[in-house]
């Protein structure tokens, strides 16, 4: 089988510092908050 002597290559993923997913996820979580709150007054 030819896969058996093809060489593999891998590809070098760069991730992203979990800290700073989560910073970004705070903000858009208080981003939609201000958008549910705004909605809300108008609809009153």
């Amino acid at each position: 089988s030819l896969n058996r002597y093809k060489e593999i290559e891998f590809e070098e993923v760069e991730h992203r510092d979990p800290l700073e997913i989560i910073a970004e996820l705070e903000k858009l979580d208080d981003e939609i908050r201000a958008g549910l709150a705004e909605l809300k007054e108008m609809l009153k």
